[in-house]
């Protein structure tokens, strides 16, 4: 487990509203990863940005994560929607699949990816 000052940073927690996403160039297992960090219902949640039904970013084709309803993430490809919460996909294609979670923290007005798996990127 990570401690505190090996979380990498994501945003100040204003800037993330409910029903938006910010996205976090990281590195993932040693592997160059974009990462979905969104608020839904007041918590935030991180998941690798790769839809379960092709390997593309959730958003690929719209920088929209959420669909037009607001409950439901959703692939700009595809429309392959998730539950925000558990990254789990309702849509028939990939019933049951989930998106890969990332442990994400909020803490003290920020927002934090504290995930054993993720390494800041280095330019």
């Amino acid at each position: 487990m990570k401690t505190p000052e090996q979380w990498i940073k994501v945003c100040p927690s204003d800037a993330l509203i409910d029903r938006r996403h910010i996205i976090k160039e990281v590195l993932y297992d040693n592997q160059p990863e974009s990462i979905i960090i969104c608020r839904f219902e007041g918590q935030c949640y991180a998941y690798i940005n790769r839809c379960v039904h092709m390997p593309k970013r959730l958003n690929c084709e719209h920088d929209i994560i959420f669909d037009l309803s607001g409950k439901f993430l959703r692939c700009s490809m595809h429309g392959i929607i998730y539950t925000p919460d558990t990254g789990t996909s309702q849509s028939t294609m990939c019933n049951g699949e989930q998106l890969k979670a990332v442990k994400v923290t909020e803490k003290e007005g920020m927002i934090y990816l504290n995930d054993k798996h993720i390494h800041e990127l280095t330019k």
